[in-house]
């Protein structure tokens, strides 16, 4: 006899049981009838909807779940948050189809030169590329599509689901917006994926020379770089110093006080500004960010883990 909802709704399992208990299509096909419904489910009505006669192994199934993906109430059953994730993870594409775009190119200027660029997809991951000039970083593609090609200017998280019924270009605003929401998440100090709080460090390049546009030493244009880490889940970033600042006050202010909103970013992009950098010292590490739209410009200090304005003119 089924024991589910005898006090199991705030059950945890560890990593492993969880993904034990998920590997059966019976168990998955349960959370996404659960995720499509718009209120908790009865067991007859539940059971109806998977399609499984067998009403002791239907149960079977079911009990496996309740606890730590669905909860049970009087209403009936009910997915719990991580019940929510793993449909939410199917349902987006990613475990179930493979999009991919060709190198394309799109009515779209790289930052630094003005030049149109091109990206790729595949495999979760968008490419972008000038077509002109050298770029941000000089590392291959994760594709490697062509380990010889210069003028990367990095890539995006984009589940498949923000690629398909999509041109190159919506592709591309879509993973614009979808990234600048994680990396807000993880400016403001929490983890995208979890919620955690993240482990924050810097790394500097002491030798960096970008004066052609990549440095030889580190293989990228700036010198600063953001690392997050999870010590709850698998989530890991790195990226350029701006990254990080997308969450300052300060920087926000200015921005939007030049119509480019960081919460919209395709209102008015990324290209709209410019960002540069100035090492001070590297052991404590300082610098100075400048920010700046037209002749307008935000100075910013970054001075033991301190982040301050130096100055805002006046537009």
């Amino acid at each position: 006899m089924s024991n589910a909802g005898e006090d199991e709704g705030s059950e945890t399992l560890s990593p492993d049981k969880a993904f034990a208990v998920l590997g059966n299509e019976t168990r998955i096909a349960i959370l996404r009838a659960l995720g499509e419904a718009t209120e908790p489910l009865g067991f007859t009505e539940l059971r109806k909807r998977v399609g499984l006669r067998q009403g002791a192994q239907f149960n079977y199934h079911l009990d496996r779940l309740v606890g730590h993906f669905v909860r049970k109430s009087d209403a009936g059953y009910e997915l719990r948050e991580s019940g929510k994730r793993v449909i939410e993870a199917v349902l987006s594409g990613a475990v179930t189809d493979d999009p991919a775009i060709a190198p394309t190119q799109i009515d779209m200027p790289c930052t630094y030169c003005g030049e149109p660029i091109e990206i790729s997809y595949r495999q979760d991951w968008l490419e972008t590329y000038c077509t002109e000039c050298e770029g941000a970083y000089a590392w291959k593609s994760r594709e490697s599509i062509d380990e010889t090609r210069r003028g990367h200017l990095g890539g995006a998280l984009l589940p498949a689901a923000g690629v398909i019924d999509r041109t190159p270009e919506e592709a591309f605003i879509a993973a614009l917006s979808w990234g600048h929401l994680r990396m807000l998440a993880i400016a403001t100090g929490f983890c995208p994926a979890c919620s955690a709080s993240l482990d924050r460090s810097w790394a500097v390049c002491e030798a960096h020379d970008s004066t052609d546009g990549i440095c030889e030493a580190c293989d990228q244009r700036f010198a600063i770089r953001i690392h997050t880490d999870c010590p709850n889940c698998i989530h890991r970033s790195e990226g350029i110093f701006i990254n990080g600042l997308v969450a300052n006050t300060e920087v926000q202010a200015f921005l939007m006080k030049h119509g480019i909103n960081l919460l919209q970013p395709t209102s008015n992009p990324w290209w709209a500004f410019e960002f540069d950098e100035e090492v001070l010292s590297t052991d404590p590490l300082r610098a100075r960010f400048t920010i700046s739209v037209g002749e307008d410009e935000l100075v910013l200090s970054l001075d033991d883990d301190e982040i301050q304005a130096v100055s805002d003119p006046p537009s």
